[in-house]
């Protein structure tokens, strides 16, 4: 409940609406897009899993589009500090996540920075947003590794020879540097 509570707080175009909350064991967590219901898993909650269900309370209205990947990229943006853990169905690459599968602040502050850009790119018109996305935190993760030093596990699916893509227009410290303020996306 303490999570649900602490989410909740960043969407206040729930305000004023009574969102049913139930139980389920088959995800984590399950909500119909627009509708006033969620269900949550109560061994898998995360913030990021929450905010997500979330979000799907609010496809089709607000100007947020239906679909998982797009609910995903929303949630992440929403605020850094729902992102605790990595997306269902975008691609974050391992080196923004621990070995628990958690995000730390940083590489929560840099998911949401280019989430934000990333939406901010469909206001413009860009259809593809989600793929900006997913592309740009590619670009950025062997800047990433070499700040956070990522374990060996994580090097070893690479095929031999694979070089990095170059790094991309949107610096690392530019992301570093994303508006920590309580404005939400």
């Amino acid at each position: 409940m303490e999570k649900l509570h602490y989410v909740r707080r960043f969407f206040p175009e729930l305000d004023g609406r009574t969102i049913r909350v139930g139980l389920t064991r088959t995800a984590a967590g399950l909500a119909v897009p627009g509708g006033c219901e969620l269900w949550v898993n109560p061994s898998q909650t995360t913030h990021h899993s929450l905010a997500h269900e979330f979000i799907h309370l609010l496809q089709g209205r607000n100007d947020i589009p239906k679909g998982e990947k797009s609910c995903d990229v929303f949630a992440l943006a929403r605020h850094w500090t729902l992102n605790d853990s990595p997306p269902f169905y975008v691609r974050v690459p391992a080196e923004f996540q621990t070995t628990g599968a958690e995000m730390e602040p940083e590489s929560a502050r840099i998911v949401c920075a280019v989430a934000r850009r990333a939406l901010d790119m469909r206001k413009e018109g860009v259809r593809n947003y989600i793929a900006y996305f997913e592309k740009t935190l590619e670009s950025l993760r062997p800047a990433r590794e070499r700040v956070s030093g990522a374990l060996p596990e994580r090097r070893r699916g690479r095929r031999a020879g694979r070089t990095d893509p170059p790094a991309s227009a949107l610096q690392m410290d530019e992301l570093l540097a994303a508006p920590d303020a309580d404005s939400f996306y």
